[in-house]
């Protein structure tokens, strides 16, 4: 039995006789031969053409192909970009494969139904609906306004005398063509001077002031895009200030003046109309402002004003207010006698609308008939209901935080919720939530089914204000800490908000967590791609209990780092606990984006100057505790980048970078175990289980145990780790979900900053160390092991559900029997060495 559990992973589904060898394998390739042979006939058997009609002169499109050719000028700069965006103009694309097969071909067969039953009639619906498509003919005609399409975009871009040619090519047979494009650009014009004109003298002047921040720059290409660009500043900055009606439709179209076709520059003309039968532009200020909070969509009239409150007018109708006065005028950001601001007006929609205690709110301004130049506005808010009860059922895949790493977990929880939209009549957010959750293993070869069971009960208080905590950012902008641009964006649009919970995770026969959290921060929105959260205040109280005699307690014996670290702990910030950064912004050019997020956390560095003045007043040098437990002293730092590439519809490729350091300082000698880093798992090196590589080159004996996956517990102060997948469309099944493929390569590790004598060559080394001919430390670069695999997205559009195989390449540790080589033996590859990973949303 033993013999057979190492045999290679073919010996163990074919045998090892020499027939089966030289039938299904050829030599040291490894290739299946039958498999080939099987797969050759089978596309032969999928040939398409012979479903053409030679009569209806159909030939299939079979590829588009772009040439830039080469320009007297040099080469083009972004070649690769204007080739995708060119690609976007095909009027025919060819049909799509399915594994080599063109989808033409299912919808073919999918047709003939003739002689067969009810259930073949069916099974060819659902084959054709799954993977045929309508067969794409060459037309010529479609080839023709292409290449013009192309061209008139080219002129967009600056290329004024761009060219483009196509030619098809057939097969001998005429039953398959390729059409191939090819542009001749003929240099690009680039911008010499721009010249702002308008007939409103006032406009000239600031036209002039904000010229230097203009897109049309000397050098720029004359591109379209610049000219959008610079119509929506113009119009931006006018309507910020006072130009309440001025639109886009009031610059003109470029204009060039003059060109020199040897240097190939332009100098053009921007024109800012005047309104017709009109000299200038009217500035407009502020006038009355009128709010309904109690607004009837149903009613033509509004009510009559009844209310002033600082210098707003409320119309009640002799109502009570639901929500005081003071939160809306807060929320209003334009005041009577003010310019008119379009930003000002945005805020004030974006604020209101985020109360929660509104629908959408509407804002309506016409001019005053008794005062030139005064715009009234109308704040119209419609109620939303006081409480809300919800629940949820929850079904999902866990990649817990705390010492648990079965990847096979799969959660399921029900949680019952309660919202109270106006708790303190302040338009304050109450949202309580019950979360009852159980998580099983259903594929563990030995453990039990339950594998944990969590109880949470959560109190979020949102408040929608900014509140200065000790009035520290007033400070920080007097000190010059902090831009009056910052301030003010923290003034107008953060919301503040309080949190408490309470939590008691229980993992069966090991150990049981009860974890209790206090905070109060809040989170600014910087823009539409950039979020900011702050934390000022947070107390965290982590207390484990581990079952008598269970595994957990003997590795805690075996591991004092990990005994250390999963002890009863404070995790405290009494003025500053932790901010997070997130961006997620999108590029023009082919449809990529990033997304970036910065994290940064400290625990006990207010504990640690009020012991240490402690001990300077009084002599002494006890150890700051409360209620004889502990306070972590620590700081933290994770960096988390991703872009994403979009090469048509259905292809696209990510790459993710993640690093991270953590350091205890003052008195702790161990970070909290659930603030340390792991690798391994369904979002991270996918050929691994959580937890079950590093540190470092350690390897963990216990890892070589596949029954004790829910026992994973490596851990690291430091980490490292590169992603790269490309996900590709597969199919639609039964017009359902879409279904992509992906493949994958991971790489990474994780190290520890101090020497641990439990785990020999964890700490992190910019070197290699041997001992007695053994490798002790290496380069981190040498320890960090690599992954791939392949995987599936099944997109439900509301969420995504993820099946990834993953496969160890290389490990982080050398093999001493192998010459130290670091790369997976593949001679002893077996199928439990293939690592299953289930998982909801995309990984990164």
């Amino acid at each position: 039995m033993g013999e057979s559990c190492c045999k290679p992973l073919w010996q163990k589904l074919l045998g090892a006789s020499p027939l089966a060898r030289f039938l299904f394998f050829t030599g040291k390739s490894g290739l299946p031969l039958l498999s080939l042979v099987a797969f050759l006939v089978f596309l032969q058997s999928c040939n398409s053409t012979r479903f053409l009609d030679p009569s209806k002169g159909q030939v299939f499109l079979v590829k588009n192909k772009i040439e830039i050719l080469k320009t007297k000028e040099g080469k083009i700069k972004n070649k690769t970009n204007l080739t995708y965006e060119l690609a976007r103009l095909f009027k025919q694309k060819p049909n799509r494969k399915f594994f080599g097969v063109p989808r033409q071909y299912f919808y073919y067969t999918s047709q003939d139904t003739l002689n067969k039953s009810r259930l073949g009639k069916t099974a060819d619906r659902v084959k054709g609906r799954m993977l045929g498509e309508e067969p794409v003919f060459l037309d010529s005609a479609l080839a023709v306004q292409t290449a013009e399409a192309m061209t008139f975009y080219l002129q967009n871009k600056g290329y004024f005398y761009a060219e483009t040619n196509f030619e098809i090519t057939t097969n001998k047979k005429g039953t398959k063509a390729w059409v191939a494009y090819f542009i001749q650009p003929n240099g690009i014009y680039t911008i010499d001077t721009v010249v702002f004109e308008c007939r409103d003298t006032a406009i000239q002047r600031i036209l002039d002031e904000i010229a230097p921040a203009s897109f049309l720059k000397k050098g720029n290409p004359v591109d379209i895009k610049l000219y959008e660009q610079e119509v929506s500043r113009i119009t931006q900055y006018l309507r910020n200030n006072g130009y309440a009606y001025f639109y886009p439709q009031y610059v003109s179209n470029l204009e060039g003046t003059d060109s020199s076709n040897v240097e190939k520059t332009v100098s053009i003309k921007l024109e800012v109309l005047t309104p017709p039968g009109k000299q200038s532009h009217q500035i407009y200020t502020v006038g009355n402002v009128y709010v309904n909070p109690n607004f009837d969509p149903s009613l033509a009239a509004l009510p009559a004003p009844d209310t002033i409150y600082d210098g707003v007018f409320f119309a009640t109708s002799g109502n009570e207010f639901r929500i005081k006065p003071r939160t809306l005028t807060n929320s209003i950001y334009f005041r009577t006698g003010e310019e008119f601001s379009q930003t000002e007006l945005d805020n004030t929609i974006r604020q209101l609308g985020g109360l929660g205690v509104f629908r959408p709110p509407t804002i309506r301004y016409e001019e005053d008939t008794l005062n030139t130049g005064s715009l009234n506005f109308y704040v119209l808010l419609t109620p939303n209901k006081k409480w809300e009860f919800g629940t949820d059922l929850d079904i999902s895949t866990t990649e817990r935080k705390g010492v648990v790493g079965n990847r096979n977990l799969i959660g399921l929880s029900f949680s019952p919720s309660l919202r109270n939209r106006n708790f303190l009549r302040g338009a304050e957010l109450l949202v309580t939530n019950l979360d009852l959750g159980i998580e099983l293993a259903p594929f563990g070869p030995t453990q039990d089914l339950v594998n944990s069971l969590d109880f949470r009960l959560q109190g979020d208080l949102y408040f929608p204000r900014f509140t200065d905590y000790f009035k520290m950012w007033r400070r920080f902008k007097k000190w010059g800490l902090c831009s009056e641009g910052f301030y003010e964006k923290l003034r107008k649009r953060a919301t503040s908000r309080f949190t408490a919970g309470y939590n008691v995770l229980v993992l069966l026969n090991n150990y049981q967590l009860q974890f209790a959290n206090l905070s109060y921060g809040y989170d600014v929105p910087l823009s539409q791609k950039a979020n900011l959260s702050i934390n000022h205040f947070g107390a965290d109280l982590l207390i484990p209990t581990i079952v008598s005699g269970s595994s957990f307690e003997t590795l805690l014996k075996e591991q004092p780092f990990l005994r250390q670290s999963f002890s009863k702990q404070f995790i405290t910030g009494l003025v500053f606990r932790d901010i997070n950064y997130v961006y997620s912004g999108s590029s023009t050019l082919n449809n990529s984006y990033w997304y970036f997020r910065g994290y940064f956390d400290v625990s006990g560095l207010e504990v640690m100057g009020i012991n240490a003045l402690y001990n300077a007043l009084s002599g002494k040098s006890p150890e700051l505790k409360l209620f004889n437990v502990d306070f972590s002293h620590y700081v933290k730092l994770e960096l988390d980048g991703s872009h994403h590439w979009q090469f048509g519809p259905n292809r696209s490729i990510v790459a993710r970078f993640n690093t991270g350091i953590v350091l205890p300082f003052y008195q702790s000698e161990t970070v909290p175990y659930v603030k340390q880093f792991f690798v391994g798992g369904p979002n991270s090196l996918r050929g691994w289980y959580a937890r079950a590589l590093g540190p470092g080159l350690y390897r963990d004996e216990l890892t070589l145990d596949p029954t004790n996956r829910n026992l994973f517990y490596q851990s690291g102060d430091m980490k490292i780790e590169f992603n790269l997948e490309y996900r590709f469309f597969l199919l639609r099944p039964l017009g359902l979900f879409n279904l992509y493929g992906a493949t994958y390569l991971d790489f990474g590790n994780i190290w520890t900053i101090k020497e641990d004598a439990n785990r020999p060559g964890s700490r992190f080394t910019l070197k290699r160390t041997t001992a007695e001919g053994k490798i002790v430390s290496d380069l981190f670069i040498n320890e960090m092991a690599i992954g791939t695999g392949f995987g599936t997205r099944w997109d439900f559009t509301y969420f995504v559900f993820r099946l990834d195989f993953g496969l160890p390449l290389k490990n982080n540790y050398p093999d001493a029997e192998r010459n130290n080589t670091y790369w997976y033996d593949f001679s002893k590859l077996q199928l439990r060495d293939i690592v299953l990973n289930l998982g909801l949303g995309y990984p990164f």
